[in-house]
């Protein structure tokens, strides 16, 4: 049948729509050349800015959209909105003005936050190496060499562990040049190839095997967890050697092949793990229960396929593993599974809602209370199982589970405030001492809750804890210190808190490889202690730490003691070979400076 042709009026209209569609697509190509060039957002002047300005403002409504759409949202919050007034004009929600540090940050706007004086002063360390891992992940070198600079600490295994899961090889090898300690404990051996494998990263992971490494994992049952099959099996045929592999017993070989069974039952789909199950030959029980609550868990849409398979298979249903991995998925697909499982003889127990509780999963949780009727085991009058359930909800700040957990008659006036305060939870603290009531009691007034919570960098908990009377001494300082917040910090200073004198909370900031928090301390004041004891610390923390640490130390006045005086050999003796090698030059330039200033 012949298709119908449009009429006169109708081909003029589709030409115009086309017309303004090539004129979309142009404007689309000039605004992204635009936003990557700095001297012109510099400028901001330019005459391809204005006239793309004058031709948005000329674009319907609906078409000026239409162009927006095809930008990165990041490009447009922190680039495009600046330097075109239009664009500012219509596009000022969230969703146009938030810029996103998951996400690659046009340079010119990332150096021009982050290097601004104090730009990291409210963040405490955890924030700041989250900064670093964010930017990590999205590739951008020169960001992530700003970042280090505003982070202020030391580079931490975590970051080359969020560029290999992002599968950006570039930032990679940036942060392994820069120091970055590719293993999170010296001598354990490395799980990076897990970590890209994981990911499904295969050209990170053939660059990882070219390095001088040990492996901790084969990175095999990490791809299948992720579902990268053809990864797996490549890593299978390559079998990297694992560090101290020689020294494995049949149990050891035996818990690696438990985790490839785990990983596959998890992230695999069901022909796959019906393919690869006959090869792992006669599993124990055991193992069939850990890959049957993995299914469970599993993200893949034919989970419950697997888990009715594994049931044939053998597999027992009396594992509380089984429901708690389904209790830890998003609140709504929680709730669904644990009502399946539940239905098909699975049991649902405290365990479940220990992960529900931790995860915030307010429905899942609601209905393992009450529909399902889950109480605290019978054993230890049910407090172990109610204290770790209110714990996991206080240390993740979820309020909701903390009160549901009370409702359903679950032991919840055990000490939380410290679990909450630690992390900075203002809303849970307040709820556990004031909107309980008389069952808060008036024992969490401590010193300890408020040198827990100057840990959390939260001046504003901090601020609220002083307002009701809570005594503070100098472990606040200590524990300050170990959180690494400036801003924290600085009040603590400002309000009078008494400082040690024993140069811990120097010592607590050396371990956690934060250099902004020695800088404060030093500002403010803080007792170094005996001399040469906090640099005696620093000497002996991680190998790729010691020599920004020393650095710091030394530019911020810390008195060196005995150290000044040690010879190569002495050094040596006192050190780690490697140790010695490294601070040798350091501390001999620093003996030049002190007896020729």
């Amino acid at each position: 049948m012949a298709q119908a042709q449009p009429s006169s009026a109708q081909r003029g209209s589709y030409e115009q729509l086309s017309g303004r569609v090539n004129t979309v697509a142009l404007m689309v190509d000039n605004i992204k050349g635009t936003v990557t060039n700095t001297n012109t957002l510099a400028v901001g002047t330019s005459n391809a800015v204005n006239d793309m300005s004058r031709k948005l403002e000329e674009l319907p409504p609906e078409l000026a959209e239409r162009v927006v759409s095809f930008m990165d949202r990041n490009d447009i919050a922190a680039s495009f909105r600046r330097v075109c007034k239009a664009a500012a004009a219509q596009f000022r929600g969230p969703e146009y003005t938030t810029i996103r540090l998951s996400q690659p940050v046009p340079a010119h706007a990332f150096a021009a936050h982050w290097l601004a004086p104090d730009a990291a002063r409210g963040l405490d360390l955890d924030h700041r190496r989250k900064l670093l891992c964010l930017v990590a992940a999205t590739g951008v070198v020169a960001n992530l060499e700003v970042a280090l600079q505003a982070a202020g600490c030391t580079l931490a295994y975590d970051v080359l562990k969020a560029a290999a899961a992002a599968g950006k090889l570039a930032a990679c090898q940036w942060l392994l040049e820069r120091g970055c300690p590719p293993e999170e404990y010296e001598g354990m051996g490395s799980d990076l190839l897990g970590v890209a494998a994981g990911a499904g990263h295969r050209h990170v992971c053939e660059w990882l095997l070219s390095l001088d490494l040990s492996w901790s994992e084969r990175g095999d049952a990490a791809a299948a967890r992720g579902g990268h099959v053809g990864l797996m099996e490549w890593l299978q045929l390559i079998r990297p050697p694992l560090m101290l592999e020689e020294l494995f017993d049949d149990e050891a070989l035996e818990g690696l092949k438990l985790q490839l069974v785990e990983g596959v039952a998890h992230g695999c789909d069901l022909p796959t793990l019906q393919r690869l199950w006959p090869g792992w030959g006669q599993l124990r029980p055991e193992a069939k229960a850990r890959a049957l609550a993995a299914a469970a868990g599993s993200p893949t849409p034919e989970w419950a396929a697997k888990v009715e398979w594994l049931e044939a298979q053998g597999a027992p249903r009396g594992a509380p593993a089984v429901a708690e991995r389904a209790a830890a998925l998003p609140d709504v697909e929680a709730t669904a599974r644990l009502a399946w499982l539940r239905g098909r003889g699975h049991p649902v127990d405290a365990a479940a809602v220990v992960a529900t509780a931790r995860a915030g999963n307010l429905a899942a949780l609601e209905y393992l209370l009450t529909e399902a009727g889950v109480a605290p085991p019978a054993e230890d009058d049910g407090t172990a199982a109610a204290t770790a359930a209110a714990t996991a909800a206080a240390k993740a700040g979820h309020l909701a589970a903390l009160r549901a957990l009370h409702a359903a008659g679950w032991q919840v006036d055990v000490i939380l405030e410290v679990a909450a305060a630690r992390r900075g939870h203002l809303d849970v603290v307040m709820w556990l001492v004031e909107d309980r009531g008389p069952s808060a009691g008036e024992g969490w007034r401590s010193a300890h809750l408020f040198a827990v919570a100057a840990a959390s960098g939260s001046v504003e908990l901090l601020a609220w804890l002083r307002e009701r009377g809570c005594p503070w001494d100098g472990a606040a300082f200590k524990y300050g210190a170990s959180g690494g917040c400036v801003a924290a910090l600085e009040w603590l200073a400002e309000g009078g808190c008494p400082m040690p004198d024993n140069g811990q909370p120097y010592t607590n900031a050396c371990r956690g490889g934060d250099l902004a928090s020695i800088r404060c301390l030093a500002r403010l004041g803080c007792p170094w202690g005996p001399a040469g004891k906090v640099i005696g610390e620093a000497l002996i923390g991680r190998r790729s730490e010691v020599l920004p640490l020393l650095r710091c130390l030394l530019e911020a006045g810390c008195p060196v003691g005995d150290w000044a005086n040690k010879s190569a050999e002495q050094l040596k003796a006192d050190l780690w070979p490697d140790r010695a090698q490294l601070v040798a030059p350091l501390l001999e330039a620093h003996r030049r400076r002190q007896r020729d200033p």
